[in-house]
């Protein structure tokens, strides 16, 4: 048995029998009162919680949760947690979901020998009354999926029970290119990586370029879209001699890992290379690496995807399903400028 310091047992926290027996009622009665039910006597309920104030009783909300048949929980499982383009649909998914009073379980797609549990399952195992998909879930474990849920973002697999949220990927790398091309900016090297939204930013990009009469250059198939993956790509880049005056990125992360390859080898943004990221995350603000970049209006994605969440479980779960998309906006700041007269061939010199 474990010990206070001072060598007494530890006491165990009271339980709602305990309260019951103090007060001389019935544990089904304490839960009554506990629930706020108008049913019970003026004598009996000032008998409890008389109890409950004497013996310090905390009643565990989880458990009156489950007694209604619901935890109050929506599990959001995003790709990594150093990824910040999640911050965004994060904020905006909790700013409905407190007003409706749930709360917001995040998970990333851990994968530890130690963690038998993917994160599906150990988000079910929980009990939550929805779920939000951010990332790359694959479609085995999605059929494990129970409750209601929506997919936010491109993705691989879009699971076709699952109401959809999604920026403009399209609308978006058009504003990025025509940024660019309209700076004078015709070498343009797009990195792109693993993942739906990767994918269709890629063919985008392609898209635009071609209908502007350019070659597009993309690199970086299957990169991973983090900071070392935009920093490892762009090094290959410079490596390579590839003729270029601007770099755009699947995302802010990448584009924060181009920026470093960069100053590494002393080649000056935006005078020598213009660079722009996708998503607006935080690190790309005015305070930080002051990054030109395109907005996805994440915090709007995850208002919708948490509306829609709450609409499902508490209305109609048999309705058709939804599909929205957000348009994007650029926001533009001190990583791109117009090209210098001649585009030089970048080496590792």
């Amino acid at each position: 048995m474990p010990n206070t310091k001072a060598g007494k047992p530890a006491l165990k926290p009271p339980t709602i029998y305990d309260v019951a027996a103090e007060a001389g009622v019935s544990k089904s009665l304490v839960s009554l009162v506990l629930s706020g039910d108008i049913g019970v006597s003026e004598g009996k309920r000032a008998a409890v919680l008389k109890a409950i104030d004497k013996l310090g009783y905390r009643p565990s909300k989880f458990a009156q949760q489950l007694a209604g048949g619901r935890t109050k929980t929506i599990g959001a499982i995003i790709t990594d947690y150093r990824n910040l383009s999640f911050i965004g649909f994060l904020r905006g998914l909790r700013e409905v979901a407190d007003d409706a009073g749930f709360q917001v379980i995040v998970s990333d797609l851990h994968n530890s020998p130690n963690f038998s549990d993917h994160a599906v399952s150990a988000l079910m195992s929980m009990r939550v009354d929805g779920l939000v998909i951010a990332a790359e879930v694959p479609e085995r474990q999605q059929l494990e999926i129970d409750v209601p849920f929506v997919t936010i973002g491109d993705r691989m697999y879009v699971h076709p029970k699952s109401d959809l949220v999604r920026g403009d990927d399209s609308e978006g790398m058009r504003l990025v290119v025509e940024h660019l091309v309209e700076l004078g900016h015709k070498d343009i090297i797009h990195i792109t990586g693993y993942g739906g939204m990767s994918l269709k930013r890629k063919e985008a990009f392609i898209k635009y370029m071609e209908e502007h009469g350019l070659v597009p250059k993309v690199m970086g198939y299957g990169a991973p879209t983090t900071e070392i993956g935009g920093y490892l790509v762009a090094k290959e880049i410079l490596d390579s001699g590839e003729t270029f005056t601007a770099i755009c990125a699947t995302n802010d992360s990448q584009a924060a890992g181009v920026l470093a390859a960069l100053k590494e080898r002393n080649v000056r943004v935006p005078d020598d290379v213009s660079v722009i990221g996708y998503d607006n995350t935080p690190i790309a603000s005015e305070y930080f690496l002051k990054l030109t970049t395109v907005d996805e209006q994440g915090a709007q994605i995850g208002r919708e995807a948490a509306r829609i969440l709450l609409e499902r479980m508490n209305k109609d779960s048999a309705k058709a399903l939804t599909k929205i998309l957000i348009s994007p906006q650029l926001s533009v700041r001190d990583t791109t400028a117009k090209p210098k007269a001649v585009a030089k061939k970048r080496t590792n010199k």
